[in-house]
């Protein structure tokens, strides 16, 4: 609960202050150079709900700032983790992240792991990979750059693919090579 209150008050905070500033950027009349943030926060916390008001996902990140000259906001360390109980959980980290229309693309960079877990007897799935596209709305992820894929023993590696966790598949494209050890007998 203390941690809703002060997400809260983060956000009252930087809205405060992103008025302030814009209020001043009138009056004064001098616009702020191209790529110059109007404000940031750090350790925030965004939390999507459905219609009926549970819980869909939750993005975490140690800073967030935003640019008004093309409304882009800029994530460090951000974490993605659906949140959805009908389906396997999926957590997203990653260094850097750019997010769009209001968190409906989440373009996630650099050290990208993804982990979703094993339900009804399935391994759970890692996947790493240098760049992201998130679209939590539809619970998919895609990249078009290399991926290692590891799932219980097995391990695959390609040169892009798509995780559709709706549908609970991972469509793997391009020199895609696995390796599945026999079982134990």
């Amino acid at each position: 609960m203390m941690l809703v209150a002060i997400v809260l008050l983060s956000v009252v905070a930087a809205t405060s202050y992103w008025y302030s500033r814009s209020i001043r950027k009138m009056e004064s009349g001098i616009p702020a150079p191209a790529g110059t943030p109007d404000f940031w926060v750090e350790h925030v916390v965004f939390t999507q709900f459905d219609a009926d008001g549970r819980a869909e996902n939750r993005l975490f990140a140690e800073q967030m700032t935003h640019y008004p000259d093309n409304d882009e906001v800029r994530l460090r360390s951000p974490r993605l983790v659906s949140l959805r109980p009908d389906r396997p959980q999926v957590q997203v980290t990653a260094r850097t992240a750019v997010v769009e229309n209001a968190g409906e693309r989440i373009h996630l960079q650099q050290s990208v792991v993804v982990t979703r877990e094993g339900r009804g007897g399935e391994a759970p799935m890692r996947v790493t990979t240098e760049y992201l596209l998130a679209l939590p709305d539809k619970d998919l992820y895609s990249t078009d750059r290399p991926v290692e894929i590891e799932r219980g023993a097995g391990r695959t590696r390609a040169n892009q693919m798509v995780i559709d966790n709706i549908a609970r598949t991972l469509d793997a494209a391009g020199s895609v090579r696995t390796i599945i050890p026999p079982r134990a007998k």
